[in-house]
């Protein structure tokens, strides 16, 4: 056996239909769709170059490498490692502990994502998994949306290639 990150994912395509004289507003699944999308997203590590990272509270502020420290069974992440698997929560918290509501914004080419058009958004609470081919580490960078203190809790699967 070998060690496999595994996520589930979800989305419900919800309309809102209006409120008339006769009935309230309500939520319904959208009628073309007719159901909630979703399954499973699974990573097996190929090697024993893969290996896991994890931090339960990464303060992201201004553009900066979202990884940086040392992967869980020791040994220094690099920039050159591929990120293979990755989930990232939006702790809804900042470095003090203190409630925020600001959303945290990715990207994976290295762009600053408070202005890339194609910047990956996790708002307050909300949490992504990806499974990617290989992105590097030191392109893949978070800000949050106003530069302020957001800390989000990772846990991926890294390739060593350093």
């Amino acid at each position: 056996m070998t060690d496999t990150a595994r996520g589930r994912v979800i989305m419900t395509p919800v309309v809102t239909i209006a409120a008339d004289a006769d009935a309230d507003a309500v939520d319904a699944i959208h009628h073309d769709i007719g159901c909630s999308l979703g399954g499973t997203l699974e990573y097996e590590k190929a090697d024993a170059n893969d290996k896991w990272f994890y931090s339960a509270s990464t303060d992201v502020t201004t553009n900066a490498d979202l990884i940086s420290g040392n992967f869980t069974e020791g040994g220094a992440v690099s920039t050159s490692d591929l990120i293979k698997f990755i989930s990232i929560t939006n702790l809804s918290l900042d470095s003090s502990g203190d409630a925020t509501a600001i959303a945290v914004h990715f990207t994976m080419d290295g762009a600053d994502p408070k202005t890339a058009t194609d910047a990956i958004v996790v708002s307050a609470g909300e949490s992504i998994i990806l499974k990617l081919y290989g992105c590097l580490v030191g392109a893949f960078h978070a800000c949050s949306a106003d530069d302020t203190s957001v800390t989000v809790k990772i846990a991926a699967i890294l390739d060593d290639v350093a």
